[in-house]
């Protein structure tokens, strides 16, 4: 401990000496009282007791930490050049700042990172936008004019097509009718006129002749050989019945049934 307050005696120097009011600017330092403030760590926990220390009004030197002197406050320091400052100053007076120009648009950005085209804040472009009416020359005007009468013949044409179209459609549908309606009158007199014939043919037929007669002449049976009826079957044998038919045809009206029923 007497080692470390040597050497902090030989860094200071006379301001570790240096006591406040009662003491003399020429006493020494007395280390051991000094050191009996500062106990060896090393006694395991006996620290001795320190005795009283004699305050500043009895005449001894003893060593305090209130011996430091306080700081002393900044003064304040004058920069220097200070005319030339000013000289310079009033040779070039400070410039008023520019106005700041407003700022321009960024462009924005689609999702694919395409950089669309955005008006200029500053100045517009008349020429993009803006179309000029062009003269059309001559040779087009004809043209177009040609190509209208041409269109406009063709339509007519076609608007005359089909109206004849319609009128032969209505022509024909026309005539259909009448002949139609032509051939239903002739077939219903024709008609009629079989119906008169048949109706006095049968008569006559009833009238004349017995009835297995009449049977004969509408089966157009000639004799057994005759092939007039239709076999059903093929192998039915119709032979028997057409020789039947022929002999009650020829016994006339002694044949029974002759006479009708």
């Amino acid at each position: 401990m007497s080692d470390f307050l040597s050497r902090e005696a030989d860094i200071l120097g006379g301001e570790f000496g240096s006591s406040h009011s009662g003491g003399g600017a020429g006493d020494e330092i007395d280390f051991d009282a000094a050191a009996s403030q500062f106990p060896d760590i090393s006694l395991g926990g006996d620290i001795p007791e320190i005795g009283p220390q004699s305050g500043p009004g009895n005449g001894s030197s003893g060593f305090s930490f209130d011996d430091f002197d306080e700081p002393q406050g900044n003064e304040n320091v004058k920069v220097t050049g200070d005319d030339e400052l000013e000289k310079f100053e009033s040779q070039f007076p400070e410039l008023e700042a520019p106005q700041s120009q407003p700022p321009s648009q960024a462009p924005t950005y689609t999702a694919t990172f395409a950089p669309r085209p955005q008006p200029s804040a500053f100045s517009s472009t008349p020429i993009l936008t803006q179309q000029i009416p062009e003269e059309e020359p001559e040779v087009i005007r004809e043209w177009r004019e040609k190509q209208r009468a041409e269109i406009e013949a063709r339509e007519a044409k076609a608007k005359n097509r089909r109206q004849d179209i319609i009128s032969q459609a209505e022509r024909s549908i026309d005539e259909f009718y009448e002949e139609y309606a032509k051939k239903k009158e002739r077939n219903i007199g024709e008609n009629k006129d079989h119906e008169a014939e048949f109706l006095q043919k049968q008569t006559d037929s009833l009238a004349s002749g017995t009835t297995w007669e009449r049977i004969c002449d509408l089966i157009e049976l000639q004799n057994s050989q005759s092939k007039t009826l239709a076999r059903t079957g093929g192998t039915t044998d119709l032979t028997r019945f057409k020789e039947v038919l022929l002999r009650l045809k020829r016994e006339g009206d002694a044949a029974p049934g002759a006479g009708g029923y």
